[in-house]
């Protein structure tokens, strides 16, 4: 058993079982009161203020960590920041910007039970696609915050929209297009107060336009920067014709690990995977889009050419405006001297698969009007039979599977990420710092800054 004196901050880093055994605590706003107990995810912090006088029974798993420190943790510029924004009429867009492991979340936890405080209808937009909270990776979302929490992991997305990368520097305009409409949503469902929180991608001339673009499309009342020093002072001399708020990133952030980071992916992954059963589509019944457009149209003639300009066999082809995809057998060797023989023959890039190298891609599926009904992952396709399985929980008839470059194995664990970006010559370094071969599927793991 804990004690806990009033005014002071238990700190504790997950994975950890907390319960209140006596006293009144808050949590980022939301108060916690005797008998409740609260569950602190691996890799996140989790800053318990004493109201009173508290005891404290914790369970603390394997490298979890707790100190006390004699004061509230949350600056005091979070504390001026929210009154300042709640006493006035507006703002009611707020966006959230900031580097990786600043706080933002944790301001947007802060600001929305604040929010709720006053009796605002309140909706978060969650636009880190690599560390999301609210949706799965590889999405963005919203949600009606309806009640306190002390998480925004509790929350379940009622809308997202599908990217199927982690990074929005792989997919700028699909990210830009995607929160604009989600903040449009958000109007719709009558919230009179909107906070959008975004990734940590803030470093480079592509990521500073990025932002811009991003605060272009929201058209905010207000931007919050979460700062340690300047480090966001590219972003905000682009952003001048904006009220611009900034606040400081709490002392005691800690930066996360690649593995940490890619547990907290998974950790989301299996919360929107749980439950998934078999199902399995003709491919004639669905359209099949994203960034894999495999459908039942093999084109044979393709496929001929193909084969007799590579002496392979070929289990299917498609041709795309700019590329052509081409899925040979399990076994088969691909050389760069084929890759330049097919692609000059083309004119077009390559996309090279394996038979099997399909399996365990994240999809979503829509409904007949576009809506995301759920994800799944890829089965298995039999292009002689023309079917494609998955494994989902969504139950509802499906109209579209959009196909993302993140691929799962079986048991929800991130593999990594599917290379298909044209724009890059051979071994080039992508914004997020992985590298790929363009011609030539690969799949790389998911670096450490995934909302990069």
């Amino acid at each position: 058993m804990l004690a806990l004196e009033k005014g002071k901050t238990l700190l504790v880093e997950g994975p950890v079982r907390v319960n209140l055994k006596s006293g009144k605590a808050s949590v980022l706003g939301a108060q916690v009161d005797s008998g409740e107990h609260l569950v602190v995810r691996r890799g996140k912090c989790m800053p318990i203020l004493g109201l009173v006088d508290c005891e404290v029974d914790l369970t603390l798993g394997e490298n979890a960590t707790q100190t006390i420190h004699n004061e509230n943790t949350i600056p005091s510029s979070w504390l001026q920041a929210t009154e300042k924004i709640l006493t006035s009429e507006k703002p009611s867009t707020v966006l959230v910007v900031g580097s990786v492991d600043c706080g933002k979340t944790g301001f947007c936890t802060f600001l929305a039970n604040s929010a709720f405080g006053k009796k605002r209808k309140i909706v978060i937009v969650d636009g880190d696609m690599g560390q999301s909270d609210i949706g799965p990776p590889g999405t963005v979302s919203f949600a009606n915050f309806r009640e306190p929490v002390t998480d925004l992991f509790k929350l379940y997305s009622e809308e997202l929209k599908f990217l199927g990368v982690t990074s929005p520097s792989r997919k700028i305009d699909g990210v830009l297009d995607a929160v604009g409409y989600l903040k449009q949503r958000a109007a719709e469902h009558a919230a009179d107060f909107v906070i959008v929180n975004t990734d940590g991608w803030i470093e480079g001339d592509v990521a500073v336009g990025y932002k811009a673009g991003l605060a272009r499309k929201i058209a905010p009342d207000l931007i919050v920067a979460v700062q340690c020093e300047d480090e966001l002072s590219p972003i905000l001399s682009e952003l001048k014709e904006f009220q611009v708020m900034v606040v400081q990133s709490p002392q005691i952030i800690k930066k996360r690990d690649q593995e940490t980071r890619k547990l907290l992916r998974e950790s989301a992954y299996k919360k929107y995977l749980k439950n998934s059963k078999v199902r399995s589509f003709p491919l004639s019944w669905v359209a099949v889009d994203g960034d894999l457009k495999i459908n039942g149209r093999n084109g044979s003639s393709l496929r001929k050419r193909i084969e007799n300009i590579l002496g392979k066999e070929v289990l299917f082809c498609q041709e795309e405006t700019n590329q052509v995809i081409v899925m040979l057998g399990k076994t088969a060797t691909i050389t760069e001297e084929h890759v330049k023989k097919l692609e000059s023959e083309l004119g077009k890039q390559v996309l090279w698969l394996r038979w099997g190298d399909e399996e365990g891609l994240l999809v979503a599926l829509e409904d007949a009007n576009g809506k995301v009904l759920g994800l799944g992952t890829i089965g298995a396709v039999n292009f002689d039979k023309g079917t494609i399985s998955f494994n989902t929980s969504v139950e509802k008839p499906v109209s579209k599977i959009v196909i993302g470059q993140i691929k799962l194995d079986t048991e929800g664990r991130e593999i990594g990420l599917v290379f298909q970006n044209s724009t890059f010559s051979r071994g080039a370094q992508l914004p997020d710092g992985t590298s790929g071969v363009p011609g030539l599927l690969s799949f790389t793991l998911v670096p450490s800054q995934g909302d990069k």
